[in-house]
């Protein structure tokens, strides 16, 4: 009996304190750009730079930031949320995500920091990104170009180089790297297409291309171009095969399972050849067909 009662104890406590969150980040607010931005003050602000400035900055930056692109971002910030919400197995509803995941909190605190570079305010948007390096154990550069529809699933380690792009529906897992491969300055860092996926704890380094919708497998270093639905492996990374999927980044294949891999031992990056005539054909063949590269 006395487990029990503190068993009950525990539920009443937790309740309290659960509804004492949801009451300040959500229930309180009166949209969602204000809501995001008290959640995310409360947890960027420190003795020097306190709750109300960085909510006044954020919620200026939700309600009238524009991306690079041209879209609002309180657009931006809503795709972002519906695509945790339809690809995470581990969301149940958009409320947890926004409350919880701490990949969509980072993105969305870059994406006000990216808004103030464009602005001219550079320092405050390098203290933003400090600040959310520190908070959220992520760093994407404020002049950084990201899409729509991005999910950074779990978020730490990630890193996210200044020149870099990622295109709209890229899934990215943790400890992704897109960054440079020296100390060149100038256009230096990867460049994603749309519906990307990148595995746990890849680098991509350079100024390469990475096709739409490809995936890159846990762990790889890419150091080359990827094609459109290619998929890629290793270290140093190698293509084995075309996507079968529509959209690697919302099935979110990681075990390979659907890849057409080619029957032979190729070349590292070698585009797709010597496939398996048991395998059905993939409906983007055409990309690959035209692609130019002779047998």
């Amino acid at each position: 009996m006395c487990n029990e009662r503190n068993e009950d104890s525990l539920d009443v406590e937790a309740s309290e304190l659960l509804h004492g969150i949801v009451k300040r980040s959500i229930l309180d607010r009166g949209s969602l750009e204000e809501a995001l931005s008290a959640h995310l003050a409360s947890k960027l602000s420190w003795d020097a730079a306190p709750f109300e400035r960085w909510h006044a900055i954020l919620l200026k930056s939700f309600t009238s930031g524009m991306s690079h692109c041209g879209k609002a971002i309180r657009n931006l910030m809503r795709d972002d949320l519906i695509a945790i919400k339809e690809r995470d197995p581990a969301c149940p509803s958009s409320g947890h995500a926004f409350l919880y995941f701490k990949g969509f909190h980072a993105i969305q605190a870059y994406r006000a920091a990216n808004w103030l570079w464009s602005k001219g305010q550079r320092s405050l948007a390098s203290a933003l990104q400090s600040r959310i390096s520190e908070v959220f154990g992520m760093d994407i550069h404020p002049a950084a170009q990201l899409g729509s529809g991005i999910m950074i699933d779990h978020g730490t380690g990630v890193v996210i180089g200044e020149t870099a792009r990622v295109g709209n529906g890229c899934t990215l897992l943790h400890g992704v790297t897109l960054g440079g491969n020296g100390k060149q300055q100038g256009d230096r860092h990867p460049k994603l297409g749309c519906n990307v996926l990148v595995g746990a704890g890849a680098s991509i380094l350079g100024n390469v291309k990475i096709g739409d919708g490809s995936k890159t497998g846990a762990s790889a270093v890419v150091l080359n171009d990827i094609l459109d639905f290619a998929t890629a492996v290793g270290c140093p990374a190698k293509i084995i095969g075309r996507a079968k999927e529509d959209n690697p980044a919302v099935v979110l294949d990681h075990s390979c399972k659907y890849v057409q891999l080619f029957i032979q031992r190729i070349r590292s990056l070698c585009p797709y050849r010597h496939l398996s005539p048991s395998k059905p054909r993939h409906h983007a063949k055409e990309k690959f067909e035209n692609s130019g590269v002779e047998e």
